[in-house]
C-alpha cells in the first residue's frame, strides 16, 4: 500500500486552534453502530495511569475526560487523593505562560532598539511574571509601551504577546478529552499529552506548568511516544508527526492513508504505527517509509508491539497480525470473535492478546499456535491492555471485573474481583516499575490501585 510523504510541511502553530469535524462519542454502543454502518468506531476510554518519581517522591499521573491529575504516592499503601497539581489549572491567575513562550518573548525583547540592558532585563521579569488571567498581562504591555523603543516595535511586541496569551488560554479551554498514553521524558521531569482537540502539552511533572504548547491542526486520539529528544504522535488528520521534545517544533511529518488512533512504537530507531485504513507502517528516523503492511481488512487502533523482530497489531477485522519487522511481511494471524483493540503483551516467547469477544488468547510467538488448552473467558469484552504483574497476567474486563491468570495455563489464580458496581474499564492497565502496584482507570472519576493479590484501594479524583 503506497503512502505519500511531504518533506516540507506547514509548521505546527502555537497561536491557532482548529475545531474538529467529528463529535466526541464515548459510549460503546456508538462504536457498534458505527461499525455496522461501515464507519470507524468512536474513541473509547481515557488514557491509562502513568507512575513517575519526582524529587524522590512517587506520583501517579491519571486523566479523566479533559483533566490530568498528579496524585501523591504510587502503591495501594501510600496513594492519596490529595493531588500535587491538576491540569488545566483551576486558577489561571496563578498559572504562568509556557517556558517556550517566555523564551520567545525574551528573544523579541532582546531585539528592541532604543532600550538599554537594564530596561530589557525589567521587561523579561515582567514577562516571567505574566499569568493567564489577572493584571499581569496589562503590566507587561504597559512596560513595553513605556520603553523608548520605536512605536512600530512596541506595537509588534505587544501584538505578538496578545497572540501568545490568547493561544495558550484558548488551548486550556479547548481540550475536551485526553485519550492517549502520557509520554514521559527519560529523566521523568516532563510529561507529554495530546488532547482530542489536537493540542500537545509538555508539562513540568513537578508543578504541572507548561513547558510548551503546540497545535497539531487535527484531533489526537493516541498517545505520545518519546525517543530521546524526539516525540512521535499521530492525528485524525492522517499524519504522523515527529517534533522536538524541548520546544515542540516540528521535525517532519508523514502522510498515511488513514486516521491514526494509536500511540506509535519506537524500536531500534524505527517508528511503527497503525492506522484506520488497516495498515501498519514502519518509518526510519528521518520519516522515510521502510515498509507498509496493508493486509488487514478493517482499521487498526491498537498500539503496535515489537518483540524479537516481530510487530504485533490487532485489528477491527477480528485478527491479530504478526508481521516481520524487517520487511513488513506477514508471519501468521490469530482469529477472534470480535475486535482486537487492546495491545498484545509479549513475554518469554508467548503472545497474550485480549479481544472484545471477552476472550484472552495465548499463542506461540513463532508459530501463532495456541499455548493454552482454551482461551480464558472473562465474561465481558476486554478493551484494556492487560499487564504482567506478580508473576501472572492481570486482565480487567469492561464490566470492571479483574482477574489474575496463570501465564502457562491461562487459568484464573485470582478473581474475579469487582472493582465497583457499574464500573466500566476501557483504558489500558499500567504498573509501577517493580510491578507492586497495578493501576486501573475506569470511565468513572476514580483510580483503582491494586497489589499483586488484587486487593485494592479506590481513590476519587477531584
Amino acid at each position: 500500500m503506497s503512502v505519500s510523504r511531504e518533506t516540507v510541511a506547514p509548521p505546527l502553530s502555537r497561536h491557532r486552534l482548529r475545531l474538529l469535524r467529528w463529535p466526541l462519542l464515548i459510549l460503546a454502543g456508538a462504536s457498534v453502530l458505527a461499525a455496522a454502518c461501515g464507519k470507524p468506531p468512536s474513541p473509547q476510554g481515557w488514557s491509562g495511569a502513568r507512575p513517575v518519581i519526582v524529587n524522590g517522591n512517587g506520583l501517579v499521573l491519571v486523566t479523566h475526560t479533559g483533566h490530568l491529575y498528579a496524585l501523591g504516592g504510587q502503591t495501594k499503601a501510600d496513594i492519596t487523593p490529595n493531588y500535587a497539581w491538576q491540569f488545566p489549572p483551576t486558577d489561571q491567575s496563578i498559572y504562568p505562560l509556557s517556558e517556550v513562550a517566555q523564551q520567545d518573548l525574551g528573544a523579541a525583547i532582546d531585539k528592541l532598539s532604543g532600550v538599554d540592558a537594564a530596561g530589557k532585563t525589567q521587561l523579561k521579569k515582567l514577562a516571567a511574571s505574566v499569568r493567564l488571567s489577572g493584571p499581569t498581562a496589562k503590566a507587561f504591555k504597559d512596560g513595553v509601551t513605556a520603553t523608548a523603543a520605536p512605536q512600530a516595535d512596541r506595537n509588534a511586541l505587544n501584538s505578538s504577546f496578545d497572540a501568545i496569551l490568547a493561544f495558550e488560554k484558548g488551548a486550556l479551554g479547548r481540550i475536551q478529552a485526553f485519550y492517549g498514553e502520557i509520554g514521559l521524558s527519560a529523566d521523568g521531569k516532563t510529561a507529554y499529552i495530546g488532547s482530542f482537540k489536537g493540542t500537545i502539552f509538555a508539562l513540568d511533572v513537578a508543578t504541572g506548568y507548561t513547558r510548551w504548547v503546540q497545535d497539531a491542526g487535527s484531533g489526537i486520539v493516541g498517545g505520545i511516544a518519546v525517543d530521546g529528544s524526539t516525540l512521535y504522535f499521530g492525528t485524525k488528520g492522517k499524519q504522523l508527526y515527529a517534533v522536538d521534545a524541548t520546544t515542540g517544533a516540528q521535525k517532519w511529518h508523514f502522510n498515511a492513508r488513514g486516521e491514526i488512533w494509536a500511540t506509535p512504537t519506537v524500536d531500534a530507531g524505527t517508528i511503527y504505527f497503525t492506522s484506520l485504513d488497516g495498515s501498519v507502517y514502519a518509518l526510519d528516523g528521518s520519516g522515510k517509509q521502510i515498509w507498509a503492511f496493508g493486509g488487514a481488512s478493517a482499521g487498526i487502533a491498537s498500539r503496535p508491539v515489537v518483540a524479537d523482530g516481530v510487530v504485533y497489531a490487532g485489528a477491527f477485522d477480528n485478527k491479530l497480525y504478526a508481521i516481520n519487522a524487517s520487511d513488513g511481511s506477514m508471519r501468521w494471524t490469530l482469529d477472534a470473535g470480535n475486535w482486537f483493540w487492546a495491545s498484545a503483551v509479549v513475554q518469554n516467547g508467548i503472545v497474550y492478546a485480549a479481544s472484545l469477544d471477552g476472550k484472552v488468547y495465548a499463542v506461540d510467538a513463532k508459530t501463532g499456535q495456541s499455548r493454552w488448552s482454551t482461551p480464558f473467558d472473562a465474561g465481558a469484552p476486554v478493551r484494556a491492555t492487560p499487564v504482567i504483574a506478580g508473576g501472572g497476567l492481570v486482565v480487567a474486563a469492561r464490566d470492571g471485573r479483574v482477574y489474575k491468570l496463570d501465564l502457562t495455563t491461562g487459568k484464573a489464580t485470582l478473581g474475579p474481583v469487582l472493582l465497583a458496581s457499574g464500573s466500566t474499564v476501557l483504558a489500558d492497565l499500567a504498573t509501577n516499575t517493580d510491578g507492586s502496584a497495578i493501576y486501573v482507570v475506569p470511565t468513572s472519576k476514580t483510580l483503582f490501585v491494586l497489589d499483586d493479590q488484587l486487593t485494592f484501594k479506590s481513590v476519587q479524583l477531584p
